[in-house]
């Protein structure tokens, strides 16, 4: 199938529909934005922008985008909304209105920042200061800065020794590229050790 365009076109769509005049861009981030998808295994990662977006939009953009009313054709769809100035200017931890996870057999919908490991939100916000594509509007994505990903690739990798073992390797050479690179590689990316 390659890259789901027709799938990132319908889920624009449902974004402008649910999100009304509060919707400032849609961006294309992780693998699919810089050209390393893989049917079968990718997750498809999309960032929103917002301003003045109330809980009950929020609530629709779930509706609109989940698996049931719109099948992800990847493993799953990473979607997570942020009011304009927060994704301009990143705090960290990064500050988030709505993280949601949807797919054929996932489904999690996170309200509260302080619920999830703050490492996962820098490191993808860095990646897409650098590589995220516009589906629709314009917004400022901004960096949370070197010592800030350092930061999160520690307690990444932290995080992934108690939890996923199994990733860790891959995540580890994820990490030394950025260390002697100052960029970012998606997992499909990655030479072969």
């Amino acid at each position: 199938m390659g890259e789901p365009r027709k799938y990132l076109n319908d889920l624009t769509m449902a974004l402008i529909r649910a999100l009304g005049d509060t919707l400032r861009a849609v961006y294309l981030s992780g693998s699919v934005a810089v050209g390393a998808y893989r049917e079968g295994s990718s997750d498809i990662d999309v960032l929103v922008a917002v301003e003045g977006a109330g809980r009950g939009q929020l609530e629709r953009v779930i509706a609109e985008s989940a698996h049931e009313a719109l099948p992800c054709p990847a493993t799953k769809l990473e979607l997570v909304v942020y009011e304009t100035a927060e994704l301009a200017a990143p705090h960290v931890p990064p500050r988030w209105s709505l993280n949601f996870d949807t797919g054929e057999s996932v489904r999690q919908v996170d309200w509260d920042p302080s619920t999830q490991p703050s490492h996962w939100f820098v490191l993808d916000l860095a990646f897409a200061h650098r590589h995220a594509t516009p589906l629709w509007g314009n917004a400022a994505i901004g960096d949370p800065g070197r010592e800030a990903v350092e930061r999160a690739s520690e307690e990444m990798l932290a995080w992934l020794e108690t939890n996923e073992p199994e990733a860790l390797p891959i995540a580890r050479r994820r990490v030394e590229h950025w260390r002697a690179t100052g960029t970012f590689i998606p997992k499909p990316g990655l030479p072969s050790p």
